[in-house]
């Protein structure tokens, strides 16, 4: 990957961005970057625009029939009606390494289906709110 002279270095987004945790300004844990969105006008460079974190972010990226099972679970396991992901603008982050530490509050949405899974699956457990 060439080095923007602008910034004078790469920024390689598979080791800097994708799969790294994600943490909101008041420490609360948000999720990983599972997915980035760009745009792009003609004639200019791509832009990184925003971060795409929750279940529905991770489906896309995984090919085959094991990414086809996915999203068919999370098509009847998802805890609200849209299968969108969780989108963090680029605005929103201060920082990316070691963690990619937001400006802001969590977003509203983030970690649903994690919390939806320990309040009606794991918490069923016999013994598990303890």
């Amino acid at each position: 990957m060439p080095k923007d002279p602008a910034r004078g270095s790469v920024f390689r987004i598979g080791f800097a961005v994708l799969d790294r945790q994600i943490v909101a300004d008041d420490g609360e844990h948000v999720g990983k970057t599972d997915d980035v969105e760009f745009s792009w006008n003609e004639g200019e460079a791509p832009a990184m625009t925003a971060l795409l974190t929750d279940t529905a972010a991770l489906g896309p990226r995984i090919t085959g029939r094991l990414g086809r099972m996915w999203r068919a679970v999370l098509a009847r396991l998802r805890p609200f009606d849209h299968d969108e992901p969780v989108r963090i603008p680029i605005g929103d982050v201060e920082a990316f390494s070691p963690t990619t530490r937001l400006s802001t509050p969590a977003p509203e949405g983030s970690r649903a289906a994690e919390k939806w899974l320990g309040d009606n699956v794991v918490g069923r457990i016999p013994g598990a709110r303890r």
